[in-house]
């Protein structure tokens, strides 16, 4: 048995680097391609003081912005959203070109799954004209009243929001509806819980890991997956494996 040490090669700009992803052209026909992106301390850890922020760098925002660029919506938990703070998707102008070329919308569509609609309607993801949100929820049935009535939204709200309300929002469920929509695309930014909902249902396709040179001696920070457990382990393929500095950047096919 031998061991390979990663050489150095010539180097590619993110965007360059993500050409041979292709995820419109490798979307099945009953969910779109979803690819997730984390960012996790050498121990193993997803956030520091509460933030994934803590860990990232230039450089691993760099690349999860050009991975935003490919995307026809991304997917965040409420969670994330609250932690992390979201506004406008894509605003970089190089970028919302080359999504107008390839025959994307300007920004891609925010998607966020929440049973409770219990939804961080502060974030500045909200207050965009132009940044298109969908929210999965369930079919309200307390109270006596009709599955799918209306629920309230705040007035402020400045995106263009769709609610959609499913009998379950499972991440099945929302996949498929996203599919019916042509969205062919999604990129998922977490957290753990959905993360671990998405492996579950079989729906991950590839996993973009940045390994942050820190070890953040944090024993109750969340890993890149948490919840119940997956009922197996996801096996997963190396595609390849970039550096910056001291930043370690892997991407995986996921077998689940």
């Amino acid at each position: 048995m031998r061991f390979d040490r990663l050489t150095a090669g010539p180097s590619r700009a993110p965007h360059e680097w993500l050409t041979e992803l292709r995820p419109h052209a490798r979307a099945p026909d009953d969910r779109p391609f979803l690819y997730l992106n984390m960012v996790a301390s050498a121990d193993g850890r997803a956030a520091f003081e509460g933030r994934a922020q803590g860990l990232g760098s230039e450089a691993d925002t760099l690349l999860l912005t050009e991975l935003r660029a490919l995307a026809d919506a991304v997917l965040v938990g409420t969670g994330t959203i609250r932690a992390e703070g979201y506004g406008r998707l894509v605003r970089n102008a190089d970028r919302v070109a080359r999504r107008e070329a390839a025959g994307l919308a300007a920004t891609p569509t925010a998607v966020l799954i929440s049973r409770s609609f219990d939804i961080p309607w502060g974030a500045g993801l909200f207050e965009a004209p132009d940044q298109p949100v969908i929210v999965y929820t369930r079919a309200e049935r307390s109270g006596g009243e009709p599955a799918g009535r209306d629920r309230s939204v705040p007035p402020d709200v400045a995106a263009p929001l769709d609610v959609v309300r499913l009998e379950e929002p499972t991440p099945a469920a929302a996949m498929a509806d996203l599919r019916s929509r042509d969205v062919r695309s999604l990129l998922c930014e977490g957290g753990p819980r959905l993360n671990s909902a998405l492996l579950e249902a079989g729906v991950v396709d590839e996993l973009f890991l940045t390994l942050s040179p820190m070890l953040s001696g944090e024993p109750s920070a969340p890993r890149i997956v948490e919840g119940q457990g997956l009922p197996e382990p996801a096996r997963l393929r190396l595609e390849w494996a970039l550096r910056h500095e001291e930043e370690l950047y892997l991407r995986y096919a996921v077998n689940t």
